[in-house]
């Protein structure tokens, strides 16, 4: 009886991650995404490794290996590979430009692969001193497992508005060489903020640029079901070669209103003009991350997230494209029937044959 009822439960729960609602988003119902799938990786042991990750960026001096970071009271990072189970590498940098890390990011500049952490949680908004931390990416030797020193810079920034913000994001577009910030808010809509990298700023603090907001306050519903929305924002990323954005949020009172929502940006489009344009809810993440905050690229067809889980150890997920961005939102993507015909693979449909990267099938 006990088995019965446990597997009733189970399939009960598996059955309420997969009835994700739609996303309203400024004002319009979001179609779904269905280019992905989501295999689970790996299990971060935290017992050999951090607790509380808020962010992941995939190595480039060293490929096949992810950075993490946590805000848990701790001044080093630490890389591991996508099963989880053991730490390569560990980063220290300096206690003194210890506040709050909530996210990471990777890039390049000048030819060099820098790391980006944001230093701007700031859960009451009273603290008021944020930064983002940057460095060299150092590489990473999976025979000796080091520990290296790091020597960072540090960007201070306040916000245009002068007022004091929570913020769990942050992403780094290779193209304009530009910092993103994103806000996280509970119940109201988050916002997106940008300022360019640079080397020199030494010690001088940078104001924000606003550039718009995610969605608007009447998607989160009213009355008693205000998180049906999208806030909450704790991740970002944008793919290496600047085509494709990420944004993430969790939301723990209901696991089914999670969400990333997902752009591709055109040829010659800034990230700020793509964010302001209608994304698409990634279908294959509908499921529950407790504390889900952190995301990151590997390439144009992998993405992977993990959460900040500190009563246990939380899955490492792996995201990869499944076709080509012509079939994400057609009926034929949608069933997902995959045949196949003379050793190849279709998608069919009532409409017909589709190629696996989303052309009419002759």
């Amino acid at each position: 009886m006990k088995k019965i009822l446990l597997f009733s439960l189970l399939v009960v729960s598996v059955a309420a991650c997969n009835a994700a609602p739609p996303l309203t988003y400024n004002g319009e119902v979001l179609e779904w995404n269905y280019s992905w799938q989501k295999k689970q990786c790996g299990t971060l042991d935290i017992d050999k490794n951090i607790i509380e990750v808020s962010g992941i960026a995939c190595s480039r001096v060293t490929p096949g290996y992810i950075w993490m970071q946590s805000d848990e009271r701790s001044n080093y990072i630490i890389a591991t590979d996508e099963k989880g189970e053991t730490r390569y590498c560990k980063a220290k940098l300096p206690k003194s430009i210890r506040w709050d890390w909530e996210d990471m990011s990777g890039g390049v500049y000048e030819g060099v692969n820098y790391l980006f952490i944001g230093a701007f949680g700031d859960n009451d908004e009273t603290d008021g001193e944020y930064s983002v931390i940057y460095f060299e990416e150092p590489a990473i030797d999976p025979e000796n497992a080091p520990e290296v020193t790091v020597a960072p810079g540090n960007i201070k920034f306040v916000y245009p508005d002068g007022k004091k913000h929570n913020s769990e994001a942050l992403m780094y577009d290779n193209i304009e060489n530009m910092i993103y910030i994103i806000t996280k808010v509970y119940y109201d809509v988050c916002q997106v903020f940008r300022m360019p990298f640079r080397l020199d700023y030494g010690d001088e603090t940078q104001t924000l640029e606003y550039i718009c907001d995610l969605g608007v306050k009447s998607d989160l519903g009213e009355g008693s079901k205000p998180y049906k929305g999208f806030h909450l924002v704790t991740a970002a990323d944008i793919s290496p070669d600047g085509k494709y954005i990420l944004i993430k949020n969790h939301n723990n009172i209901v696991a089914t209103y999670c969400w990333v929502l997902y752009w591709v940006r055109q040829d010659g489009e800034s990230v700020a003009d793509a964010v302001k344009r209608q994304p698409q809810p990634i279908r294959a993440y509908n499921t529950y991350e407790w504390q889900g905050e952190a995301i990151c690229w590997l390439d144009d067809d992998t993405f992977y997230t993990t959460s900040d889980a500190d009563d246990g150890n939380p899955p490492i997920y792996k995201f990869t494209r499944k076709w080509g961005e012509g079939i994400e939102n057609t009926s034929a993507a949608k069933e997902r029937d995959i045949v196949m015909i003379d050793n190849v693979l279709y998608i069919r449909n009532q409409d017909g044959l589709y190629t696996m990267d989303g052309r009419k099938a002759q």
